[in-house]
């Protein structure tokens, strides 16, 4: 059967995918499980906005559900990181496709600690590999990472997620935010046209992004490149974010033979209170369904099992649960992955006592929120030595 995605924007931004049509989903295939574990019958989730990579990505996963299970899922789209956190905190959403906010709110940093929420207890289901990187209108006469100094750079307000690999792929040029000219674009999707409208230089986004491809077909792009064996670059770029990898691809919007940009796990992710059985069937559908809907984006082969991340330790929080679970029951896991999984775990306790500590000097010492944020990444910085 050919999958069509079912888009059906509402005034505050809401997707619904819904199975009323479908003669594929009947009650009885809400059971995913082998001991009669069912998938729940509605899904909210948090995903980036409408024209990203990930969105796309998300819908394909979700339409291929709906067919197969008969699953309500509702899409809640939003560019900003805490615009994707706020329902999964709020526990409006089971999980997310969501970036390095799911990172940042475990760690309580960037955004995260201002809002005063402290460590947040993310698990991660899922983590395909995602690229990201600079690029630029076919004609620019800039070549390398090093000549965008002194140029027109974006940073999303509000989206710290996207911003860190800006700053990373900048760091990766020797150069820093101080080095160009910031400009402030509203939508991440949107840096495709603003790019060829002259508004940006480069545009920093996933290759794969909806908006890239419609701006390579109306004035031209390519790619800036970050060879994976440039070790001392890449070092220079760890000094901003030290969870970012080379990452090779061809299928970008633009892109003619082979390319080296900048990779990083876009993951599935939720609270360590989701139900575990609503994860395990949610991961179980997810990977089990994999070969109806690997071929919706170009993107979608990074979901199979030998190509995810599945050490815990590569991207920084905890799996879910209900995920092992099914790894386990699969063979995807490995005594390897359970100590980097219980080393997290330990994490988050630790972290939870060190964000109590720092609360109450920052109470009895008076300090402002500069002060005592940096007292946090202080005594949180001893976990790392």
């Amino acid at each position: 059967m050919s999958k069509s995605y079912l888009f059906l924007t509402g005034l505050v931004g809401l997707v619904l995918l819904t199975s009323c049509d479908n003669p594929r989903a009947s009650p009885e295939t809400l059971s995913v499980g082998a001991q009669g574990e069912q998938i729940p019958e509605a899904m909210v989730w948090s995903v980036y906005d409408i024209n990203s990579g990930g969105y796309a990505e998300a819908a394909a996963v979700a339409n291929e559900m709906t067919e197969e299970y008969g699953t309500q899922i509702r899409m809640l789209p939003s560019s900003s990181g805490v615009g994707r956190m706020m329902p999964l905190y709020n526990r409006d959403a089971l999980l997310g496709k969501i970036g390095d906010e799911v990172k940042f709110s475990f760690e309580a940093t960037e955004e995260f600690f201002d809002l005063g929420w402290g460590p947040q207890p993310m698990r991660t289901i899922w983590a395909p590999i995602s690229p990201f990187g600079f690029a630029v209108r076919e004609n620019s006469p800039i070549q390398s990472i090093e000549e965008v100094e002194g140029l027109r750079v974006p940073m999303i307000p509000g989206n710290n997620s996207v911003n860190i690999k800006t700053e990373a792929i900048l760091g990766f040029g020797g150069l820093s935010r101080e080095d160009v000219e910031i400009v402030d674009i509203n939508s991440y999707g949107g840096q495709g046209e603003a790019l060829i409208q002259g508004e940006i230089d480069v545009a920093s986004i996933n290759p794969l992004a909806g908006g890239m491809f419609e701006a390579d077909s109306l004035g031209g792009i390519r790619w800036l490149q970050m060879p994976g064996d440039d070790e001392e670059r890449w070092a220079q770029s760890a000094e901003v974010a030290d969870w970012f990898f080379p990452r090779e691809l061809d299928n970008g919007a633009g892109m003619d033979g082979m390319n080296e940009v900048l990779g990083h796990g876009y993951v599935f992710a939720t609270y360590e209170e989701a139900s575990t059985e609503a994860i395990y069937t949610f991961t179980k559908a997810l990977i089990e369904q994999y070969e109806n809907y690997e071929n919706a984006t170009s993107n979608m082969w990074t979901y199979h099992p030998d190509e995810v991340i599945m050490n815990p330790a590569d991207t920084g929080v905890p799996f879910h649960e209900g995920s092992i679970q099914y790894f386990e029951e699969a063979g995807l896991w490995s005594e390897e992955y359970e100590q980097a999984n219980k080393d997290l775990l330990e994490r988050e306790e630790q972290l939870n006592e060190i964000w109590e500590e720092a609360k109450q000097v920052a109470e009895a010492e008076n300090l402002t929120t500069e002060e005592h944020e940096q007292l946090w990444l202080e005594m949180k910085a001893v976990l790392d030595e």
